[in-house]
């Protein structure tokens, strides 16, 4: 595996197993934490020369149908002038806060994901 791949790879995994760990608090936890452990742990397996293709479907799956469950209140964000995600508290007034942070976090995943398909085709 070349150097850049395994860095990338690391920097994600360690990215998803800290969003994991994040996720005991939020309203809706399960799946979220389910999302980017398996995130983190196929990252994981791939740094050290693993690689399960079944289980990257349904990480792109969960990710896929996570995106488009959150779509609507990203759309809603972009049309109402595209506020700070970060630094915008999330309130009943604008519950679309959470779904824009969402839907960015499922893209992340989703990347990742796209980039160990990628490189697995690429290693063959």
């Amino acid at each position: 595996m070349k150097i850049f791949s395994k860095v990338l790879l690391i920097i994600f995994a360690a990215l998803f197993f800290l969003s994991a760990a994040l996720q005991y608090n939020d309203p809706d936890p399960i799946h979220w934490i389910f999302l980017y452990g398996l995130a983190a742990v196929l990252c994981s397996m791939a740094v050290f020369g693993k690689f399960n293709q079944n289980l990257v479907y349904i990480c792109i799956g969960a990710t896929i149908l996570q995106v488009l469950i959150v779509t609507e209140g990203t759309i809603l964000w972009y049309l109402r002038g595209m506020e700070n995600i970060l630094s915008t508290p999330m309130s009943k007034d604008k519950p679309y806060i959470e779904e824009v942070r969402e839907f960015f976090g499922s893209l992340i995943v989703l990347f990742a994901n796209l980039y160990l398909l990628y490189f697995h085709r690429n290693k063959k």
